[in-house]
């Protein structure tokens, strides 16, 4: 589609944007909402509502007050309704790809999902969970970038019959530092302004690679999960973890694993029991890379 059928359709509120797992049906009429759309998902499948099934209907627009004449600041709706209070108009781009975060959490329940980056090589799925501040969206980054496939930043989504990884592909989320390091080491991916001063710091959002776009309907198995701590003075050192602990770990990082009942408990254990599962803790990219690449060999 044309970047004016892109920005036409946000601003009446009828574009909907082919995430292969989901389809939403997006409107905003916010300059940076608008351009990074534009760009940062220049490579899906969109549409018209009024052509097409969608899954979510999602909003981003300025409150109906006088006070968004003074100091700006934009909600986010879904389904109209407003499940957060509204943010600085700033911030109205990565409150976008937050609050799509939120209602995938929070409503797709066909799916298990962890939070946890994942990726594919020679078939094989690569699922990286892991708390805020380790440095696991700069890594899916890196990885995404030299040959991996991304299928998603945030939520590893695991079909509960066969246990494969549906890919949730989106663009990764950077935050501060990270952001300088993944442009000077890849100058040719499109990153996005710089959203200063958000309840995560700075943050960037990076272009999905478009063969990760292209196949964001391909299933893959899980071969390994490794826990990544980034530490500056670290060398590379994986270290095997038990099974007890690696299910233990999965559940904390779970969004909606209670809801599954035994089928959950059932489905988290057999992956463990044929995934090969680290901690991992590392500085240099270049020598953890092949390390990754050989635990789905």
């Amino acid at each position: 589609m044309t970047e004016k059928f892109i920005q036409d359709n946000l601003k009446s509120g009828s574009l909907v944007i082919d995430m292969g797992l989901i389809s939403a049906r997006v409107a905003s009429k916010a300059p940076a909402v608008i351009r990074e759309i534009t760009q940062l998902y220049r490579d899906y499948s969109f549409s018209k509502s009024a052509d097409s099934w969608y899954d979510y209907s999602i909003g981003i627009k300025k409150p109906p007050t006088l006070r968004a004449l003074i100091k700006p600041q934009a909600i986010f709706e879904f389904d109209n309704n407003t499940p957060f209070k509204p943010l600085p108009f700033a911030h109205a781009y990565p409150l976008f790809e937050w609050g799509l975060n939120w209602s995938v959490a929070n409503h797709l329940h066909d799916y298990l999902i962890l939070h946890a980056a994942v990726l594919e090589k020679g078939g094989k799925a690569l699922v990286l969970p892991a708390p805020p501040g380790s440095g696991k969206s700069t890594l899916c980054a890196m990885l995404a970038l030299s040959g991996w496939r991304l299928m998603s930043d945030e939520m590893t989504v695991i079909d509960l019959r066969s246990g494969n990884v549906i890919p949730f592909v989106r663009p990764i989320c950077l935050k501060n530092n990270s952001i300088t390091l993944i442009k000077n080491l890849f100058p040719d991916t499109y990153v996005s302004r710089v959203a200063i001063d958000t309840q995560k710091g700075n943050v960037a959002h990076v272009r999905p690679p478009q063969n990760a776009v292209e196949r964001k309907c391909e299933e893959a198995q899980i071969e390994a999960i490794v826990f990544p701590k980034y530490n500056s003075n670290s060398e590379t050192k994986l270290e095997v973890l038990t099974q007890t602990e690696t299910f233990e770990s999965l559940i904390e990082n779970a969004f909606n694993f209670d809801l599954f009942g035994h089928d959950g408990f059932e489905l988290l254990a057999g992956t463990v029991k044929h995934s090969k599962s680290y901690y991992c803790e590392y500085s240099d990219f270049a020598d953890l890379e092949p390390k990754l690449s050989a635990l789905v060999s």
